[in-house]
């Protein structure tokens, strides 16, 4: 299923909508709570700050001894030193000195310095300064009161040091302006990672819309889970992502064993490492289970943008294969035996319409008789000796290939094949068996004279299996001896040398044995010994 071109907005503007939102309800809780406590904070500053003030000069000995001597002129106390301590305070708005009298000795509006003090009168019970809210000439602020008191202990007045509500308003107004620009900051960042995030969610859904990616993921899921074939996915790390029922079945596993674990810790014998590291693909491997069950499997990788991101193994019961490829050679060879046996029937009608056209009725009745009960033992001492299908099937195509090539072709006394002496498959058999007739019928089709014959013998037991071909061919000789089992080797030229050497690598892989003997010009018999224990 190809990516779809059309551009897709929806997921898009849905994911965009949602990240900016969450991303604004965010940003305005966390700056509102930051402004409430950023108020909060400057609101204590600004008290402390003022409280520092005003104790700070009603502890000054310059301001105990102005008050001391009682009088109203300007001189009498530092107003440089005061007027000089403002300019530097950048939130302190008004300072003011109260005698005891109420009179203003001193007032950071010069106009009020002299007259009577007619605001709140502090009451120092338990402490000597404390800060509240107050109206004075000036409007609404925050002051400190501080009282002032000489070496001797006796009450002289009292400082006020305060901060106008409008500076307060400001300051919370720059603390706000702050923290929206920030806010507006956050939104915009958020408003690109967002437009980012959502193209990369597109991205990853091969530009699908949700449900339609759903759906097509429940479809594959469906056809994955109906496959017979079994199919296990790993990722990189060569953990298990996937595993179908049929490979839960083969290789006899429940889901919660094998998901999310490592492959070498539940199936051994899959090795597909190989695979992940080189990108090799690998089909045909065969294993036998823990459970003892024969599997065949194939080993692909999975490649997103150059990256090999895991592998795949396709998992086949090699029981059930083996079946199949035995019911479709037993198929092929009886194809090749009808139709051998049609070129041979049309020969043998040849004969008989010959015998008729010289009026020899009898002669014809003879020899259909004959021909009609030695095909008739044929067939039926294989179909009765040989329980394997393929194999008799194969038997009864080379007899009338034989035939057809006017070579005698004959089973020795007593063959057999019993399916339960050995479990070989019947693939490889049929490769072995027909593959030693064929080189037989090569070798007596070089020397072309007679006599023509070939003899074969299949024998079982036990766990144990003979077969033998003899034939009346050219034969081998001697310095070829030695090099008959080698790929490519023949003696009629190319595209032929390659059976022998067949035969011989599946004995090989049996633990098998193939011998022959041979006379150059009379003949050469080969006997191959198999057993199912040998292993592969």
């Amino acid at each position: 299923m190809s990516k779809q071109k059309k551009p897709i907005l929806k997921i898009q503007h849905e994911t965009l909508k949602m990240l900016i939102t969450i991303a604004a309800i965010t940003t305005v809780i966390t700056s509102s709570l930051s402004i409430f406590v950023s108020i909060r904070s400057e609101e204590k500053h600004l008290d402390q700050n003022i409280q520092n003030i005003s104790q700070a000069i009603a502890g000054a000995e310059v301001v105990q001894d102005a008050l001391s001597t009682g009088a109203n002129n300007s001189d009498n106390i530092s107003y440089q030193y005061i007027d000089s301590l403002k300019k530097t305070l950048s939130n302190i708005d008004l300072i003011s000195v109260v005698d005891k009298n109420n009179i203003r000795r001193y007032h950071s509006n010069n106009k009020l310095i002299g007259t009577k003090y007619d605001g709140t009168i502090p009451k120092f019970k338990n402490t000597n300064t404390y800060v509240t809210s107050d109206v004075g000439p000036s409007g609404s602020q925050r002051r400190s009161y501080s009282a002032i008191y000489d070496s001797s202990g006796h009450y002289m007045g009292f400082v006020i040091a305060g901060t106008l509500n409008d500076s307060i308003n400001r300051i919370i107004l720059n603390t706000v302006f702050i923290y929206l620009v920030c806010v507006l900051a956050i939104i915009m960042c958020a408003l690109v990672i967002s437009s980012r995030f959502s193209k990369r969610i597109k991205k990853l859904l091969l530009g699908y819309e949700p449900d339609t990616f759903s759906a097509m993921f429940s479809i594959r899921e469906n056809i994955l889970e109906s496959l017979e074939e079994g199919i296990l996915a790993v990722n990189a790390e060569s953990e298990v992502i996937y595993i179908n029922s049929a490979a839960q079945k083969i290789l006899r596993l429940h889901p919660k064993d094998a998901e999310g674990r490592q492959l070498n810790e539940i199936a051994p014998y899959l090795s597909i490492k190989n695979t992940i590291v080189t990108g090799e693909k690998h089909f045909g491997i065969s294993v036998n289970t823990d459970s003892g069950t024969d599997i065949i499997f194939d080993s692909i990788p999975v490649i997103t943008d150059d990256e090999i991101v895991g592998a795949l193994c396709l998992l086949r019961d090699r029981t059930e294969y083996t079946q199949m490829m035995e019911e479709l050679s037993g198929v092929k060879y009886m194809v090749e035996s009808m139709r051998a046996n049609n070129h041979d029937f049309i020969n043998k009608l040849h004969v008989v319409l010959g015998l008729i056209q010289m009026n020899k009725n009898e002669e014809a009745c003879e020899y259909i008789t004959n021909v009609t009960s030695i095909q008739q033992y044929v067939l039926n001492n294989i179909m009765k000796n040989f329980e394997d299908s393929s194999v008799a099937a194969l038997l009864i195509g080379k007899y009338a290939r034989a035939s057809e090539l006017n070579i005698h072709f004959a089973l020795e006394n007593g063959s057999h094949l019993m399916l339960n002496d050995i479990s070989l498959p019947s693939s490889d058999l049929v490769t072995i068996i027909g593959n030693l007739i064929d080189n037989a019928m090569d070798s007596i089709d070089e020397k072309n004279i007679p006599p023509k014959e070939i003899t074969v013998g299949i024998f079982t037991q036990p766990h144990a299996l003979l077969i033998s071909v003899d034939d009346t061919g050219i034969g081998i000789k001697d310095n070829d001896k030695e090099s008959i089992f080698s790929n490519g080797f023949s003696t009629k030229g190319e595209k032929h040398g390659t059976g022998l050497y067949i035969v011989k690598n599946l004995v090989n892989q049996y633990n098998g044995e193939i011998t022959f003997e041979s006379d150059y010009g009379v003949g050469t018999s080969f006997t191959v010994t198999l057993t199912d224990e040998g292993g592969i």
